[in-house]
This record gives structure tokens, sequence and C-alpha cells, in this order.
């Protein structure tokens, strides 16, 4: 028995050292750490925030039941592995968030052409629209027209509002609009109008991707929730079915076993997730 202890004790460390490297925010496959970096609107990942505190409480707690339940020691370093990563890593499977936005460009979009028609400045029409733009980007425009309205440079603010929103359909009217702010571009409201007319097609594009994806995601979520079910049922009703996993070998079989279930599901949700959008504009352009 003491050597399950000491693979297991040797395992729980290198596991419990993989936690750490994760919470620290140098893992990119689970979306950041406890302090990652702001995520552009259109992004469709996540937004800024913090983990905190009751994220890692849920996953040292998940640890020590799993400890307790099986009495493995590897137990609970992988059962808090997973309270932490699952829900992180299935996190922004979703492409509604920026689906969301691109349609809030097109409407803003149109609103400006609309202005414009109304033999309004590129800049007043800016300002006036800003308060009625969408929802998803209604921050970034208000922030644009305030920018404008205190003398700030268009293109600098332009850009800014590009990073903001951080979807190619947003970089292209900020073409169109740094176009006309420093070479007097004319029919800007026609170009407008047509930037206006493809990000919605490339909406209903978005749109049907995002349905043909669905069944991937429940998939995913199907596989999590048996997985789950079937684990703590035979820690329960069939203990003796798991007891092989107590011996030293078994312990070291087990955290082979998670760790291929681990690429298994990360590979699943790859699928299942929406792909970064090539941007036009910005700082990773750039670099580029």
């Amino acid at each position: 028995m003491s050597a399950v202890y000491v693979a297991g004790l040797v395992m729980g460390l290198g596991l419990a050292g993989i936690l750490v490297f994760l919470v620290s925010g140098r893992h990119p496959l689970l979306l950041g750490g406890l302090h990652h970096r702001a995520q552009p609107l259109g992004s469709g990942v996540r937004r800024p925030g913090v983990l905190g505190v009751p994220g890692l409480l849920v996953a040292v707690g998940a640890g020590v039941v799993c400890t307790l339940a099986t009495g493995w020691p590897v137990a609970g370093p992988i059962g808090a592995l997973a309270a932490y990563g699952v829900p992180r890593l299935l996190r922004g499977t979703s492409a509604a968030t920026s689906i969301a936005t691109v349609e809030a460009v097109a409407t803003w979009t149109e609103m400006l052409q609309g202005t414009l028609a109304a033999s309004a400045g590129l800049g007043q029409a800016i300002i006036a629209t800003a308060d009625l733009s969408p929802a998803p980007i209604r921050q970034a425009t208000e922030r644009l027209a305030a920018e404008i309205r205190a003398g700030v440079e268009p293109r600098t603010a332009l850009l800014r509002f590009a990073d903001e929103v951080g979807d190619p359909c947003a970089d292209r009217v900020v073409c169109a609009l740094l176009l006309a702010f420093t070479a007097r571009a004319q029919r800007l409201g026609e170009l407008l109008s047509a930037l206006a007319e493809s990000t919605r097609e490339e909406v209903a594009l978005r749109l049907r991707v995002e349905t043909s994806r669905a069944s991937v995601r429940s998939g995913v979520r199907t596989v999590v929730v048996f997985s789950l079910v079937f684990a703590a049922g035979l820690s329960l009703l069939a203990r003796s079915y798991l007891s092989p996993f107590g011996s030293a070998s078994g312990q070291v079989v087990l955290v082979v076993v998670a760790g291929l279930y681990a690429a298994g599901l990360t590979l699943m949700v790859t699928l299942a997730r929406p792909p970064r959008p090539v941007r036009l504009l910005g700082a990773e352009v750039q670099v580029r």
C-alpha cells in the first residue's frame, strides 16, 4: 500500500503542477488563466473577467471529494483539473456573440449611410448614430463618437474602434471610413450600402455554419455528462470493478486514461469551436 501512495503522491504533485500552470494564465487552450487578457467584443470567445476565488474553491473542493470518495491519491488532482478545465474548455464553443456583433455592424453601417444621405458630414454622422447603434457595439461606437468630438485624429479613433469590436466586418467598414477621412472618397454612401449588404450575407452564412456545429456541441455535452454519470455510478455501485486502480500500476493507468480522455475531449471541442476570425486591421495584423 505504501508503494501505491508513493506513486500516487508523485503523480498527484505532477498533476497539481499542471493545475498551477493552467491557473497562472500561460495556457491558451483553456482560454487563459486566473487573470486573462481582454478579448474583443466580436471574438465570440469570452469577455474580460477574472476567474476569482469561487472557481478555485470549486476545483479544490472537487479534488477533495474525489480523493475521499475513491481513496486514490491521484483522484484529487484529476478531479481538480477536471472541475477547473472542463467548464473553461467548453466555453466559447458558440458563435452567437460573434454573429450578433456582425449583425450590429451591418445595422450601424446602414445608419451611417442613411445619415450621410441627409447631407451630414462623416464625423457628424458617426456622432449622431453612436447612441442609436445596436447594443453589441454601442459601447464601442459611443467611445468612437466621444473621441471624434474631442478632436482625436480620426485614424487613431477608428483603428481603436476596430480593435474594440474585433471582427473583420468592422475592419472593412473602418477601412471605408478611413478612406473617406483621408482621401475624400466619392460615393461613400453607396460603398457603405454595399458593405452593409455584404455583412448581412455574412451573417446568414455564419448562421448556417453555427447550425451545422450545433450537433457537434451537443455531442460534446453528451460525452461529458455521460462520462461523469458513468464514473460516479461505478464509484457508488461497482467499487470492485474499479479496485485494480488502487494499485501503484493502476494509479499510473488512471493518469494515462485521464490524459487520453482530456486529449479526446479537447479535439472534440476544437471541432465545435468557431475559428478565430482573420482580421484586416489591428496590432496582430501589423506583427504578421
